[in-house]
């Protein structure tokens, strides 16, 4: 419980309240400050696994998803949507969305802005955060991108035609 006197911030992306800091947001996302700091912590953490896996390039796209809005680029919720869609429904791995956003990357595509989610996000990049490092805190990622995926439900149509369209 947080002390009553303390300033908080809530982050207009995911909801998640923490005690407000004076940090500076550099980049376009539908967040606080405060939330991007726990990103970016935990970005730090999966660049240091080894392996195919890369499970870095799940957390950009679960957190781009889910902190979508507020002046963020068309193309970056797009090719975040699109890196969920194959991890989750095609089981790719994050060295295999990151090609898949490589040959995206290549194309001339008027992007869309879509419509954001209506419902409520369950998992917070705090949930992430605050499992042990290891195999819990790998599986919680695998749960927050299940969470924001289905969160995006609304644009799976969209999604699915885009990648067949642009990559057959």
């Amino acid at each position: 419980m947080m002390d009553a006197s303390v300033q908080t911030a809530q982050c207009p992306g995911c909801g998640l309240t923490m005690p407000k800091q004076q940090i500076s947001l550099t980049y376009s996302y539908n967040a606080s400050e405060e939330c991007y700091e726990k990103y970016s912590e935990l970005t730090a953490y999966t660049l240091s696994h080894t392996g195919d896996d890369f499970i870095y390039q799940h957390v950009v796209d679960a957190y781009a998803s889910q902190h979508s809005g507020n002046g963020m680029k068309s193309i970056t919720t797009a090719f975040a949507l699109i890196g969920l869609y194959y991890a989750v429904e095609h089981g790719f791995n994050g060295k295999q969305v990151q090609r898949v956003h490589t040959l995206l990357g290549r194309l001339k595509y008027p992007w869309d802005t879509l419509s954001l989610p209506q419902r409520s996000y369950s998992v917070t990049v705090m949930d992430v955060l605050n499992k042990p490092s290891g195999d819990k805190r790998d599986a919680m990622i695998r749960e927050w991108m299940l969470d924001v995926w289905g969160c995006w439900s609304h644009q799976y149509a969209w999604v699915r035609s885009v990648c067949q369209g642009l990559l057959g």
